[in-house]
């Protein structure tokens, strides 16, 4: 990683700006074809802002397994002088690997393998444009940089319950941060796709009072054989008679109380605390209370198509095509931020990396064809 930003003079092929896995996956590719990147990785607070931040363990995708690094540390643990490591590693309950440690896997490998090709800056982009030529200009702390290609993977941010939480001084505080600490030990999640499976069998809480909080509550069920109930949080229930008619033929409770505690416990959630006094038994908490902002700013300073119409600008995704072009030619959206007409964008780690390999594939096509067409140009 370059120890001082780059010279905006410098010349470059791609623009990569998001720092989670999406945009991981598109500087690392960009980096494997050989094309100059500059990669705008985001700030620290960009990165607490991301939704990637909260995903702890991914064990939904094959070959990211925790299984397959013990086995392998295993091996090369053999012999009676590696006993003691060998028991202190069957002894540890979990290895997970985050969204995190993928990220910086690919930080790794770029600067190891690649690191001539790829400039990297921890730092937010502010503002993107088009040049006359076509080219796209980023601004960064005042620099300008520019290359013919764009792909924006600067993500969304879910939606977080409010809780009024009574602090060891007696005061009572309305906010978000109270649930940071179960979530960053992965006992409340975020995505059933993803995470759902982890509750198998057990009792969740699935906060929230839309038509999707109780369509996953009803899958959690379903697909899980896990026992759900739901907590609004104060909100006004907003799904179905028909949902209502199934919450209640599964066994679903539905707590319309505010929440006054979600503590985290060794190994499970402690039951949570609800401001009618009553308490809900849960091991695992689920957030479905939809998105709080996608990050679409440079979109839509470069004028490409958003979706969600009907929607206030924050909440909008931003439409691309089957290779995650948007409605502008070169500027290319991938990971939670891109939405398709035709179908839905699934929004997981496995998902993130397609898109990007996709965008990476249509950019280089683009610039090989181009040079060829240059040398048969030059040759005739």
């Amino acid at each position: 990683m370059a120890a001082s930003p780059p010279d905006p003079d410098s010349s470059y092929e791609v623009i990569v700006v998001g720092g989670g896995i999406a945009g991981s996956a598109a500087a690392l590719r960009a980096a494997q074809y050989l094309h100059r990147t500059l990669w705008i990785r985001g700030s620290k607070l960009d990165a607490k802002r991301s939704r990637a931040q909260w995903v702890y363990n991914i064990d939904n995708m094959i070959g990211v397994h925790d299984g397959i690094v013990r086995k392998k540390v295993r091996k090369l643990l053999r012999g009676e002088a590696h006993a003691e490591a060998r028991a202190a590693l069957d002894a540890a309950p979990h290895l997970p690997i985050s969204t995190r440690d993928i990220v910086d896997n690919a930080v790794e490998r770029i600067v190891e393998g690649y690191g001539q090709y790829v400039d990297q800056l921890e730092d937010t982009a502010t503002e993107a444009r088009r040049s006359e030529d076509g080219s796209f200009q980023v601004t960064v702390d005042g620099r300008t940089y520019r290359a013919p290609h764009l792909v924006l993977a600067t993500g969304v941010m879910d939606r977080q319950p409010e809780i009024l939480k009574t602090t060891r001084k007696g005061e009572v505080k309305d906010d978000i941060k109270w649930i940071y600490p179960a979530a960053n030990r992965e006992q409340v999640l975020y995505c059933i796709r993803c995470e759902g499976h982890l509750t198998r069998g057990q009792k969740v809480a699935v906060i929230g009072a839309s038509e999707t909080t109780a369509q996953i509550a009803m899958m959690l069920h379903e697909r899980y054989a896990s026992a759900a109930a739901v907590l609004t949080n104060g909100e006004e229930p907003g799904w179905s008679a028909d949902s209502a008619r199934l919450l209640e033929h599964y066994g679903v409770a539905v707590h319309r109380s505010r929440i006054t505690a979600i503590d985290a416990g060794s190994d499970r959630l402690q039951p949570i605390q609800l401001e009618d006094g009553s308490e809900v038994d849960a091991e695992w908490g689920l957030v479905s209370m939809g998105l709080y902002c996608t990050y679409n700013d440079l979109a839509v300073q470069l004028g490409a198509q958003l979706g969600d119409e009907g929607r206030p600008q924050q909440e909008r995704h931003v439409r691309i095509d089957a290779r995650g072009e948007t409605s502008v030619p070169n500027l290319f959206v991938v990971g939670d931020l891109a939405q398709r007409e035709d179908e839905p964008v699934m929004k997981q780690v496995y998902t993130s990396q397609e898109y990007a390999v996709r965008a990476l594939d249509v950019i280089d096509r683009r610039m090989r064809l181009a040079r060829r067409k240059a040398i048969l140009d030059e040759l005739s």
